[in-house]
Protein backbone atom coordinates (compact mmCIF):
# COMPACT_ATOMS: atom_id res chain seq x y z
CA UNK A 1 0.00 0.00 0.00
CA UNK A 2 1.25 3.15 -0.54
CA UNK A 3 -0.07 7.12 0.65
CA UNK A 4 -1.03 9.72 -1.62
CA UNK A 5 -2.40 13.36 -1.05
CA UNK A 6 -5.76 15.14 -2.31
CA UNK A 7 -4.97 18.80 -2.26
CA UNK A 8 -8.13 20.97 -2.26
CA UNK A 9 -6.05 23.71 -1.91
CA UNK A 10 -8.26 25.75 1.25
CA UNK A 11 -7.26 29.23 2.37
CA UNK A 12 -6.52 29.86 5.66
CA UNK A 13 -7.89 32.90 7.44
CA UNK A 14 -4.45 34.41 8.07
CA UNK A 15 -3.25 34.15 4.05
CA UNK A 16 -4.12 35.30 0.56
CA UNK A 17 -5.22 33.67 -2.38
CA UNK A 18 -1.43 33.95 -3.55
CA UNK A 19 0.37 32.68 -1.22
CA UNK A 20 -2.40 29.91 -0.30
CA UNK A 21 -1.34 29.05 -3.98
CA UNK A 22 2.29 29.40 -3.64
CA UNK A 23 1.77 27.07 -0.71
CA UNK A 24 0.45 24.40 -2.62
CA UNK A 25 3.78 23.76 -4.15
CA UNK A 26 5.20 23.83 -1.11
CA UNK A 27 3.36 21.57 0.32
CA UNK A 28 3.49 19.19 -2.93
CA UNK A 29 7.25 19.54 -2.67
CA UNK A 30 7.61 18.38 1.27
CA UNK A 31 5.12 15.74 0.16
CA UNK A 32 7.54 14.49 -2.43
CA UNK A 33 10.40 14.67 0.24
CA UNK A 34 8.05 12.62 2.76
CA UNK A 35 8.13 9.78 0.25
CA UNK A 36 4.04 10.34 -0.73
CA UNK A 37 3.47 8.91 -4.16
CA UNK A 38 0.90 11.31 -5.66
CA UNK A 39 -0.57 14.59 -5.28
CA UNK A 40 -3.47 15.60 -6.90
CA UNK A 41 -5.61 18.43 -6.63
CA UNK A 42 -9.29 18.49 -6.56
CA UNK A 43 -11.72 20.60 -9.16
CA UNK A 44 -13.82 23.51 -7.46
CA UNK A 45 -15.75 26.51 -8.47
CA UNK A 46 -16.69 29.86 -6.79
CA UNK A 47 -16.17 28.66 -3.52
CA UNK A 48 -13.52 31.64 -1.29
CA UNK A 49 -11.62 29.27 0.55
CA UNK A 50 -10.90 26.48 -1.99
CA UNK A 51 -8.73 27.54 -4.74
CA UNK A 52 -8.54 24.92 -7.33
CA UNK A 53 -10.84 25.89 -10.09
CA UNK A 54 -8.22 24.67 -13.20
CA UNK A 55 -5.99 21.58 -11.75
CA UNK A 56 -4.56 21.39 -14.92
CA UNK A 57 -2.83 25.02 -14.22
CA UNK A 58 -1.78 23.64 -11.04
CA UNK A 59 -0.09 20.65 -11.65
CA UNK A 60 1.94 22.25 -14.70
CA UNK A 61 3.12 24.56 -11.36
CA UNK A 62 4.06 22.43 -9.06
CA UNK A 63 4.97 19.72 -11.78
CA UNK A 64 8.21 22.56 -12.94
CA UNK A 65 9.13 22.78 -8.78
CA UNK A 66 8.42 18.78 -7.95
CA UNK A 67 10.82 16.11 -9.36
CA UNK A 68 9.46 12.69 -8.96
CA UNK A 69 6.20 12.68 -7.31
CA UNK A 70 3.00 12.04 -9.53
CA UNK A 71 0.91 14.72 -10.39
CA UNK A 72 -2.79 14.27 -11.05
CA UNK A 73 -6.16 15.71 -11.13
CA UNK A 74 -8.85 14.52 -8.25
CA UNK A 75 -10.95 15.23 -10.42
CA UNK A 76 -11.44 16.17 -13.86
CA UNK A 77 -15.43 17.38 -14.03
CA UNK A 78 -15.79 16.21 -17.60
CA UNK A 79 -19.23 16.85 -17.64
CA UNK A 80 -18.34 20.55 -17.74
CA UNK A 81 -16.02 19.83 -21.14
CA UNK A 82 -15.62 18.48 -23.96
CA UNK A 83 -13.24 15.43 -24.02
CA UNK A 84 -11.17 16.49 -26.69
CA UNK A 85 -10.11 19.73 -24.79
CA UNK A 86 -9.25 17.27 -21.44
CA UNK A 87 -6.64 14.90 -23.39
CA UNK A 88 -5.50 17.89 -25.28
CA UNK A 89 -4.29 19.76 -21.79
CA UNK A 90 -3.39 16.03 -20.46
CA UNK A 91 -1.43 15.04 -23.13
CA UNK A 92 0.75 18.23 -22.38
CA UNK A 93 1.18 17.48 -19.16
CA UNK A 94 2.37 14.38 -19.79
CA UNK A 95 4.95 15.72 -22.28
CA UNK A 96 5.56 17.53 -20.08
CA UNK A 97 6.35 15.67 -16.97
CA UNK A 98 6.97 12.10 -18.45
CA UNK A 99 5.69 9.14 -16.41
CA UNK A 100 4.04 11.64 -13.83
CA UNK A 101 0.74 12.20 -15.00
CA UNK A 102 -2.80 11.15 -13.76
CA UNK A 103 -6.21 12.44 -14.92
CA UNK A 104 -8.85 11.65 -12.44
CA UNK A 105 -12.36 11.75 -13.93
CA UNK A 106 -15.65 13.16 -11.92
CA UNK A 107 -19.37 14.02 -13.00
CA UNK A 108 -20.34 15.67 -10.10
CA UNK A 109 -20.87 19.77 -10.60
CA UNK A 110 -17.87 21.24 -8.00
CA UNK A 111 -20.15 24.21 -7.22
CA UNK A 112 -23.39 25.74 -7.18
CA UNK A 113 -26.37 25.67 -10.02
CA UNK A 114 -24.78 29.14 -11.09
CA UNK A 115 -21.38 27.64 -11.79
CA UNK A 116 -22.42 24.76 -13.66
CA UNK A 117 -24.61 26.89 -16.02
CA UNK A 118 -21.81 29.24 -16.52
CA UNK A 119 -19.38 26.41 -17.43
CA UNK A 120 -21.73 24.22 -19.47
CA UNK A 121 -24.91 25.30 -19.43
CA UNK A 122 -27.34 22.46 -18.74
CA UNK A 123 -25.77 20.22 -16.40
CA UNK A 124 -28.09 17.68 -15.66
CA UNK A 125 -28.11 16.52 -19.38
CA UNK A 126 -24.09 16.98 -19.93
CA UNK A 127 -23.94 13.91 -16.98
CA UNK A 128 -26.29 11.96 -18.64
CA UNK A 129 -23.41 12.13 -21.38
CA UNK A 130 -20.92 10.58 -19.00
CA UNK A 131 -20.52 7.55 -20.64
CA UNK A 132 -20.32 8.98 -23.73
CA UNK A 133 -17.78 11.33 -23.02
CA UNK A 134 -15.49 9.36 -20.88
CA UNK A 135 -15.49 6.89 -24.28
CA UNK A 136 -14.64 9.61 -26.41
CA UNK A 137 -11.55 10.59 -23.88
CA UNK A 138 -10.35 7.62 -23.95
CA UNK A 139 -10.50 6.86 -27.80
CA UNK A 140 -8.45 10.15 -28.16
CA UNK A 141 -5.42 9.23 -25.47
CA UNK A 142 -5.39 5.86 -26.93
CA UNK A 143 -5.26 6.88 -30.40
CA UNK A 144 -7.93 4.29 -31.51
CA UNK A 145 -11.27 5.54 -32.55
CA UNK A 146 -12.31 3.31 -35.26
CA UNK A 147 -11.45 4.51 -39.12
CA UNK A 148 -14.96 5.30 -39.95
CA UNK A 149 -15.23 7.37 -36.89
CA UNK A 150 -14.80 11.34 -37.88
CA UNK A 151 -12.25 11.71 -35.42
CA UNK A 152 -10.08 9.30 -36.49
CA UNK A 153 -7.59 10.86 -37.71
CA UNK A 154 -7.66 13.79 -35.36
CA UNK A 155 -4.47 13.80 -32.41
CA UNK A 156 -4.79 15.48 -29.06
CA UNK A 157 -1.27 16.66 -29.80
CA UNK A 158 1.38 16.70 -28.58
CA UNK A 159 1.24 12.71 -28.06
CA UNK A 160 3.18 11.76 -25.51
CA UNK A 161 5.51 8.50 -24.85
CA UNK A 162 4.00 7.76 -22.02
CA UNK A 163 0.31 8.24 -21.89
CA UNK A 164 -1.51 9.54 -18.28
CA UNK A 165 -2.94 6.95 -16.29
CA UNK A 166 -6.73 7.22 -15.64
CA UNK A 167 -8.73 6.92 -12.85
CA UNK A 168 -12.65 7.65 -12.69
CA UNK A 169 -13.56 8.86 -8.60
CA UNK A 170 -16.57 8.71 -7.23
CA UNK A 171 -19.04 7.05 -4.25
CA UNK A 172 -21.52 4.87 -6.04
CA UNK A 173 -21.81 1.70 -7.27
CA UNK A 174 -22.77 3.59 -10.56
CA UNK A 175 -19.10 5.31 -11.21
CA UNK A 176 -17.86 2.12 -9.93
CA UNK A 177 -19.38 0.09 -13.33
CA UNK A 178 -18.48 3.34 -15.41
CA UNK A 179 -15.00 2.31 -14.38
CA UNK A 180 -14.68 -1.18 -15.31
CA UNK A 181 -16.84 -0.41 -18.27
CA UNK A 182 -14.01 1.51 -19.22
CA UNK A 183 -10.98 0.08 -18.16
CA UNK A 184 -10.15 2.52 -15.59
CA UNK A 185 -9.10 2.70 -12.64
CA UNK A 186 -10.96 3.74 -9.93
CA UNK A 187 -10.62 5.98 -6.46
CA UNK A 188 -13.55 5.82 -3.66
CA UNK A 189 -14.54 9.29 -1.83
CA UNK A 190 -14.59 7.71 1.36
CA UNK A 191 -14.28 11.80 2.67
CA UNK A 192 -17.60 12.45 1.21
CA UNK A 193 -19.47 9.17 1.86
CA UNK A 194 -17.80 6.74 4.33
CA UNK A 195 -20.81 4.43 4.56
CA UNK A 196 -20.48 2.62 1.49
CA UNK A 197 -17.06 2.13 0.43
CA UNK A 198 -16.85 -1.51 0.82
CA UNK A 199 -20.15 -2.08 -1.37
CA UNK A 200 -18.99 -0.03 -4.20
CA UNK A 201 -14.81 -1.16 -4.04
CA UNK A 202 -16.23 -4.43 -4.10
CA UNK A 203 -18.29 -3.70 -7.41
CA UNK A 204 -15.56 -2.16 -9.10
CA UNK A 205 -12.93 -5.63 -8.01
CA UNK A 206 -15.91 -7.76 -9.32
CA UNK A 207 -15.53 -6.43 -12.53
CA UNK A 208 -12.47 -5.36 -13.24
CA UNK A 209 -9.83 -7.56 -11.20
CA UNK A 210 -6.26 -5.68 -12.35
CA UNK A 211 -7.84 -2.16 -11.50
CA UNK A 212 -5.96 -0.14 -9.33
CA UNK A 213 -8.82 0.42 -6.68
CA UNK A 214 -7.89 2.67 -3.29
CA UNK A 215 -9.66 5.07 -1.41
CA UNK A 216 -9.55 8.60 -1.03
CA UNK A 217 -10.13 9.37 3.57
CA UNK A 218 -10.55 12.53 5.18
CA UNK A 219 -7.57 12.57 7.94
CA UNK A 220 -6.60 15.38 10.85
CA UNK A 221 -3.52 13.96 12.78
CA UNK A 222 -1.87 16.13 15.55
CA UNK A 223 1.19 15.43 18.57
CA UNK A 224 -2.55 15.03 20.76
CA UNK A 225 -6.14 14.07 20.55
CA UNK A 226 -6.72 17.70 22.38
CA UNK A 227 -5.07 19.67 19.88
CA UNK A 228 -6.15 17.38 16.65
CA UNK A 229 -9.92 18.10 17.86
CA UNK A 230 -9.05 21.89 18.20
CA UNK A 231 -8.01 22.07 14.96
CA UNK A 232 -11.00 20.14 13.49
CA UNK A 233 -13.50 22.65 15.49
CA UNK A 234 -12.00 25.58 13.25
CA UNK A 235 -12.64 23.33 10.09
CA UNK A 236 -16.27 22.51 11.60
CA UNK A 237 -17.47 26.06 11.60
CA UNK A 238 -15.89 26.90 8.27
CA UNK A 239 -17.94 23.85 7.09
CA UNK A 240 -20.82 24.68 9.15
CA UNK A 241 -21.32 28.34 8.31
CA UNK A 242 -21.14 27.30 4.72
CA UNK A 243 -23.99 25.22 5.40
CA UNK A 244 -25.91 27.53 6.86
CA UNK A 245 -25.97 30.15 4.06
CA UNK A 246 -23.23 32.29 5.53
CA UNK A 247 -19.90 31.49 3.85
CA UNK A 248 -16.92 32.78 6.12
CA UNK A 249 -14.87 32.65 3.37
CA UNK A 250 -11.69 30.87 4.92
CA UNK A 251 -10.81 28.41 7.79
CA UNK A 252 -10.37 30.47 10.65
CA UNK A 253 -7.78 29.80 13.50
CA UNK A 254 -8.72 28.38 16.30
CA UNK A 255 -9.23 31.05 18.55
CA UNK A 256 -11.57 32.58 15.88
CA UNK A 257 -13.27 29.49 15.42
CA UNK A 258 -13.39 29.70 19.12
CA UNK A 259 -15.09 33.59 18.88
CA UNK A 260 -17.40 32.52 15.96
CA UNK A 261 -19.04 29.52 17.86
CA UNK A 262 -19.76 31.77 21.52
CA UNK A 263 -21.92 34.71 18.85
CA UNK A 264 -23.96 31.24 18.02
CA UNK A 265 -26.87 30.27 20.59
CA UNK A 266 -26.36 27.38 22.36
CA UNK A 267 -28.39 24.96 20.51
CA UNK A 268 -26.77 25.68 17.33
CA UNK A 269 -23.37 25.66 19.01
CA UNK A 270 -24.08 22.01 20.31
CA UNK A 271 -24.81 20.82 16.64
CA UNK A 272 -22.05 22.07 15.16
CA UNK A 273 -19.29 20.90 17.67
CA UNK A 274 -21.18 17.32 17.82
CA UNK A 275 -21.85 16.99 14.12
CA UNK A 276 -21.15 13.84 12.69
CA UNK A 277 -17.57 13.96 10.08
CA UNK A 278 -16.25 11.62 8.00
CA UNK A 279 -12.80 12.66 9.14
CA UNK A 280 -10.54 10.75 10.97
CA UNK A 281 -9.39 13.13 13.66
CA UNK A 282 -6.64 11.94 16.91
CA UNK A 283 -2.95 11.70 17.69
CA UNK A 284 -1.07 9.10 15.73
CA UNK A 285 -2.31 6.11 17.94
CA UNK A 286 -5.97 7.23 17.52
CA UNK A 287 -5.32 7.51 13.61
CA UNK A 288 -3.42 4.35 13.13
CA UNK A 289 -5.94 2.43 14.77
CA UNK A 290 -8.48 4.03 12.59
CA UNK A 291 -7.10 4.01 9.50
CA UNK A 292 -5.52 0.32 10.26
CA UNK A 293 -9.48 -0.73 10.31
CA UNK A 294 -10.41 1.04 7.60
CA UNK A 295 -7.84 -0.29 5.20
CA UNK A 296 -8.26 -3.66 6.24
CA UNK A 297 -12.39 -3.24 5.74
CA UNK A 298 -11.75 -2.06 2.52
CA UNK A 299 -8.46 -3.84 1.54
CA UNK A 300 -6.76 -0.86 0.12
CA UNK A 301 -4.10 -0.96 -2.34
CA UNK A 302 -3.54 2.87 -1.65
CA UNK A 303 -4.63 5.70 0.88
CA UNK A 304 -5.69 8.75 -0.49
CA UNK A 305 -5.16 11.22 2.26
CA UNK A 306 -6.97 14.79 2.07
CA UNK A 307 -6.60 17.41 5.20
CA UNK A 308 -7.96 20.48 5.78
CA UNK A 309 -6.67 22.52 9.29
CA UNK A 310 -6.26 26.66 10.22
CA UNK A 311 -3.25 26.91 8.55
CA UNK A 312 -0.13 25.42 6.74
CA UNK A 313 2.19 24.27 9.06
CA UNK A 314 -0.97 22.11 10.80
CA UNK A 315 -1.75 20.34 7.52
CA UNK A 316 1.71 19.53 6.61
CA UNK A 317 2.65 18.34 10.09
CA UNK A 318 -0.55 15.92 9.59
CA UNK A 319 1.07 14.36 6.45
CA UNK A 320 4.39 14.31 8.24
CA UNK A 321 2.79 12.50 11.23
CA UNK A 322 1.10 10.03 9.02
CA UNK A 323 4.52 9.13 7.80
CA UNK A 324 5.95 8.74 10.96
CA UNK A 325 2.60 6.09 11.11
CA UNK A 326 3.39 3.93 8.21
CA UNK A 327 7.05 4.62 7.46
CA UNK A 328 6.48 1.30 5.14
CA UNK A 329 4.19 3.04 2.79
CA UNK A 330 6.45 5.99 1.59
CA UNK A 331 9.02 6.06 -1.01
CA UNK A 332 12.20 7.73 -0.18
Amino acid sequence: MKLSILDQVPRSSESTNEIALKETADLALAAENLGYHRYWIAEHHDLDALLSPSPEILIAYIGAKTYSIRLGAGAILLPHYKPYKVAENFNMLANLFPGRIDLGLGRSPGGSAEASEALSENFIENVHQMDEKTETLMHFLRRDFPEAHRFSTLKAAPVPYEKPQVFMLGTSEKSAHLASKHNLNYVYGHFMNNENGKHVLNAYRNKKEDGQAFACVSVLCADTQEEAELLQRSVRVWQAFHSMNQPIGAIPTKSEAAYLLNQLDTKTREQIEKSDSTTIVGDKTTVKAKLDELSEALQLEELMVVTHAPELRDRLHSYRLLTEIYPQLVSL
